[in-house]
């Protein structure tokens, strides 16, 4: 029979060159993005000034000249606006008090907000129509959630457990305004 040596501490060639390839294969990777990257902001630098430069252009330009280009800047202005308004909108706090009124039996399928309104819109899924009323007096209980209400619910009838389906609407509150007004 032949002797059988085991070395556990030496590291076999095959698993070192690995290593090498590897190594050296990563550094040329990193050297690959650090190029991309400075070319990318180079590009940006580029084209950041470009728009600055034409930003300036445009602000010398007279106005309108035309009704239709008048009504087009009036639309662009109005749907700026109206992305300014999202972006202001207190999500974190909204979240915040729809978060602190769940119940096991509900859950959220989606929150819209219309910002000018002061609204939101949450639809969901219940076990039944009592979790339902439940959610809503909770909702009602938050501090930043005012006038909640079921807008409309349907019993999802296909489905074996018949879970109902929701829609309520509620008002928000701005930070910092007292229980009693917006």
């Amino acid at each position: 029979m032949r002797r059988l040596e085991l070395d556990f501490r030496r590291q076999p060639q095959a698993a070192k060159r690995v290593g090498i390839a590897l190594l050296v294969a990563s550094l040329a990777g990193a050297a690959a993005m650090a190029h991309q990257y400075q070319r990318v902001s180079e590009e940006l630098a580029l084209a950041e000034a470009a728009v600055h430069k034409h930003g300036l252009a445009l602000r010398k330009k007279t106005p309108a000249s035309t009704p239709e280009e008048a009504q087009r800047v009036a639309l662009q202005t109005k749907r700026a606006g109206e992305v300014v308004s999202q972006l202001r909108m207190p999500w974190p706090e909204l979240f915040a008090n729809v978060e602190a009124a769940q119940t096991p039996d509900v859950a959220l399928l989606s929150i819209e907000s219309g910002a000018d309104k002061r609204n939101i819109k949450i639809a969901g899924e219940a076990k039944n129509l009592g979790a339902i009323l439940t959610y809503v007096r909770d909702l009602q209980g938050q501090p930043m959630l005012a006038d909640v209400y079921l807008e409309s619910h349907q019993v999802q009838q296909q489905d074996p457990q018949h879970p109902v389906r929701f829609a309520l609407g509620a008002g928000w509150r701005a930070r910092g305004s007292d229980r009693n007004g917006g």
